[in-house]
């Protein structure tokens, strides 16, 4: 079983959404040799947005319903289960991913969204852009056809190598429409993945889990995919069926 760590870092001057808290890291303490045989341990305080960096937006992060669950009311089973990831590098920056952009990336890749899993999108901004200022300005993001196309197939957590699932710019009549379909379907988005490029075009089981954040609007997360060895193609599909 191979792992590949989808997650991107967490740094002083990381890429944050605009207008959302620039990430902090400082030094708290030192280690220092304090004599007699004692010392002191290092510690960083760290100050960020819960949508900094690689994380998974709950439902109040954009519903309204005053029912909607905080990142930490939600069910672990939500956040992993069978992947696939698609390769949409040719959407240009700022354009929609088409329904009939993710048809084609399934097909050629001879992959279905599986039931009740988890679909990852590689658009490639992450790696265009990452990490100047630029990524957060401008990346391709799902029409709202595309989006429901996705939950209509099974997905329950859609993921992205972007700042966001939707057009960045915005463009469109419909603000955030790939978010909107998600509240609307009760089904998650993970966003800011890196490294999407050692999966396109392949199936994995993904984990995806998000700290524990009293009302959280969302929960900073470290994703992995798990790849089967090739010599053992069972343990996979024993996997697959588990959540």
């Amino acid at each position: 079983m191979k792992i590949v760590d989808l997650s991107q870092e967490i740094f002083k001057g990381q890429p944050v959404y605009p207008g959302h808290q620039p990430t902090v890291v400082f030094p708290m303490v030192e280690q220092k040799d304090l004599g007699g045989g004692k010392r002191s341990f290092a510690v960083n305080t760290i100050l960020l947005s819960e949508h900094a960096g690689t994380h998974t937006d709950s439902f109040i992060h954009n519903d309204p319903d005053p029912e909607a669950r905080s990142i930490e009311e939600l069910e672990l089973e939500r956040f992993l289960g069978p992947g696939i990831c698609l390769d949409v590098t040719h959407v240009e920056d700022s354009d929609f991913i088409t329904k009939e952009d993710v048809v084609a990336a399934c097909e050629k890749a001879e992959l279905k969204v599986p039931n009740n899993g988890v679909v990852l999108l590689y658009t490639g901004t992450y790696q265009r852009h990452f990490p100047k200022p630029v990524y957060n300005q401008k990346n391709p993001g799902l029409s709202r056809e595309a989006a429901q196309w996705l939950v209509d197939q099974g997905a329950k957590n859609i993921g992205i190598d972007a700042v966001s699932i939707d057009v960045s710019p915005h463009k469109g009549e419909e603000w955030k429409a790939a978010h909107t379909v998600c509240v609307e379907n009760q089904i998650l988005n993970t966003e800011n993945l890196g490294n999407l490029e050692d999966v396109a075009g392949k199936k994995f089981f993904y984990i995806g889990l998000p700290l524990k954040i009293r009302n959280g609007t969302a929960g900073l997360t470290r994703a992995v995919a798990l790849l089967n060895d090739d010599k053992d193609e069972d343990t996979f599909h024993l996997t697959e069926n588990t959540f």
